[in-house]
């Protein structure tokens, strides 16, 4: 068993108190109490613990990873998890704990205290709002923002190109002899939501086609409400043969509902989602997505998370990671892969 403060305290005369504040609140000892109490703890091979070490340092070593309710929980998310992932791997590096809430948690009675006492810095991904964020910044704790742009001063955000992203996915589906493109759009912060609808849009237009409002679906971001539309969209008299998803989850659903309706993927109705999760791989034929670097995202947003905490300015406000059309099966009938 290790030595214990107790021991400390027998070893070097003064009362288990002082030394408790010689590593506690350093300032309120005598630098002769100091010398003599770290002595012993350096004889007794002692080692004050982490909620001591915490008040020494003035941090906690715990950063807060905040998520939108809709899009928890974290680790069963396909977008989020691998971005959980990469935040958790470069915190363990720097021996930090992650804890994950939704910003539902952080708005009961006691959770923005809750973040003020024992967090160091906070990742707000996806949506967020701008209170919140102010007033944990007017406590002086760091912030990102993950997945999402905000126009407050000095706020760090890192997004993806979203735009460029949509824009791709539509070109390609043209390029494969579409004309008649749907848009199943998940609803996400307004951010992401506004970018890839645009990217669409000006996609179609560049392209000289038509912007048929009935091929345009607002739904969640769900497997579920994926078929469902999708579903919708078949059964249009002048149905579209192709159709961009905001997510590889909702085109799962899409596709679910193709197969479902007798039809072939991609020769009767093409299907491209967005951002290469998992679920891109395990569907049958393989999806053809947008390729956003979450693992990159999640480290890079780590990175300058700690950077903030250790007193370093970022030096900028907004980092975009660029996108990437992975061609599969969906949406190709010669299977080209892009990756």
């Amino acid at each position: 068993m290790g030595s214990t403060i107790i021991d400390v305290a027998k070893k070097c005369g003064y009362s288990k108190t002082t030394v408790s504040r010689a590593y506690a609140e350093p300032d309120s000892v005598s630098e002769k109490a100091k010398l003599k109490i770290y002595a012993a703890a350096k004889s007794l091979n002692y080692t004050p613990n982490a909620i001591a070490r915490a008040m020494v340092r003035q941090q906690t070593e715990n950063i807060a990873f905040i998520i939108n309710e809709k899009q928890s929980p974290a680790v069963l998310n396909p977008f989020y998890s691998p971005i959980l992932e990469a935040v958790m791997r470069e915190s363990a590096r720097r021996n930090y704990s992650v804890f994950v809430v939704t910003n539902q948690d952080v708005l009961l009675p006691n959770g923005e205290v809750y973040i003020k006492k024992q967090m160091d810095g906070v990742i707000f991904v996806g949506e967020a709002g701008e209170t919140i964020i102010g007033r944990l910044r007017e406590q002086n704790i760091p912030v990102v923002l993950l997945n999402n742009v905000l126009d407050m001063e000095d706020l760090l955000c890192i997004t993806t190109s979203h735009y460029e992203g949509a824009m791709s996915a539509v070109d390609h589906l043209y390029e494969q002899e579409h004309q008649k493109i749907g848009l199943l759009a998940g609803r996400f912060s307004p951010q992401v939501n506004e970018a890839r609808y645009k990217g669409y849009v000006d996609a179609l237009v560049r392209r000289g086609l038509e912007i048929n409002p009935q091929y345009i679906l607002e739904i969640d971001p769900t497997l579920e409400a994926g078929e469902q539309a999708m579903a919708h969209l078949l059964q249009l008299e002048n149905r579209p043969t192709a159709a961009f998803c905001t997510n590889d989850t909702v085109a799962a659903g899409a596709m679910k509902a193709v197969i479902r309706a007798g039809l072939r993927i991609p020769e009767d109705v093409a299907i491209v989602g967005f951002d290469d999760s998992s679920v891109s791989r395990i569907v049958e034929p393989e999806l053809t997505t947008v390729r956003i670097d979450m693992d990159r995202m999640g480290q890079l947003a780590a990175e300058k998370l700690f950077d903030l905490i250790e007193g370093k300015p970022s030096g900028e406000t907004r980092i975009v990671i660029p996108t990437e059309l992975i061609v599969r099966s969906s949406s190709s009938r010669t299977q080209v892969h892009l990756e």
